[in-house]
């Protein structure tokens, strides 16, 4: 039993550690935990410019950006692959219309400290810095070369209007289907 509750707490002490990072965008502006605590939740979208999976989500990841930065939230999407540079970051961010900024993550520090594996994962934190929720945007991709065409689960979404709601996040952490980080297990 004892391992058991061991397993619990780590893995609750996983979702609340606060991580620390400095990144620039792609326009060279630097950002840090520091900002996390002027909004209600900081929504990190960690993707790639060649993943088909996190491309498909751009325009859901707009609309939510519009429905809920008025609200306090604030959105980056976070590119991990070392391979990646601001100037391919801002083409792939205009040719899909992504209207937030991008981070460069090129040593995955973001990545490691939150946790995220794949891309499109989706994590959220709150003005602390805690992990309120990890996972997917909604549950669309059933499995490896199975899609719905409606997702029946909204789980970004849904964990959005419970933070709002000042309730904890019924799902905290969600599975996720897409293009695995590189260099990251």
């Amino acid at each position: 039993m004892r391992g058991g509750a061991a397993l619990i707490c780590l893995a609750v002490a996983c979702l609340a550690a606060a991580p620390e990072f400095a990144l620039q965008d792609s326009n060279g502006t630097a950002h840090t935990q520091a900002e996390l605590s002027r909004h209600k939740a900081t929504v990190f979208i960690f993707v790639a410019t060649d993943c088909p999976n996190s491309n498909t989500y751009a325009p859901v990841l707009a609309r939510l950006y519009r429905q809920y930065s008025p609200r306090g939230v604030a959105f980056f999407n976070v590119y991990s692959d070392p391979q990646e540079t601001a100037a391919t970051v801002r083409k792939h961010d205009s040719d899909f219309q992504v209207p937030y900024p991008a981070l460069l993550d090129p040593h995955q520090t973001l990545a490691r400290e939150t946790g995220a594996r794949s891309t499109p994962e989706v994590v959220i934190l709150g003005p602390d810095g805690k992990q309120l929720y990890r996972g997917r945007v909604d549950d669309r991709f059933v499995d490896f070369g199975k899609t719905r065409y409606q997702p029946t689960r909204n789980d970004l979404r849904d964990a959005l209007d419970q933070i709002l709601q000042g309730k904890p996040v019924v799902h905290p952490v969600t599975q996720v289907l897409g293009c695995a980080i590189p260099g990251i297990s």
